[in-house]
């Protein structure tokens, strides 16, 4: 019974360890940079960032366009870059190395 008994505490502190850990991270915000040379005006920048506002875990408010590099943060536990980059794709405007579809 004594050699079960440290397995069992080692086990219960691990459980509980793993429990507490877990619920932890529940965001991961970063920041990154989508070259889109296309966007060059207020209108272009509007509509990046109305097609950006529909996926969540993206920041809108934090954008920022200067000489054609969108500086935008975003949580990764939610999306990824290449998230980022098919929307600005999809709605026309290149995006790193994507390039933007016609809108039909």
């Amino acid at each position: 019974m004594k050699a079960i008994r440290p397995t069992l505490a080692a086990a219960v502190a691990a459980a509980a360890l793993s429990l507490s850990v877990s619920g932890c991270r529940q965001r991961d915000i970063r920041q990154t940079e989508v070259r889109v040379p296309q966007v060059t005006n207020a209108v272009a920048q509007a509509a990046v960032l109305k097609a950006l506002s529909a996926i969540d875990g993206v920041e809108t408010d934090t954008a920022v366009f200067a000489d054609g590099v969108l500086t935008i943060r975003y949580d990764s536990m939610k999306l990824g870059i290449k998230n980022i980059e098919h929307a600005i794709k999809d709605i026309g405007f290149d995006a790193n190395d994507f390039k933007g579809e016609p809108v039909k």
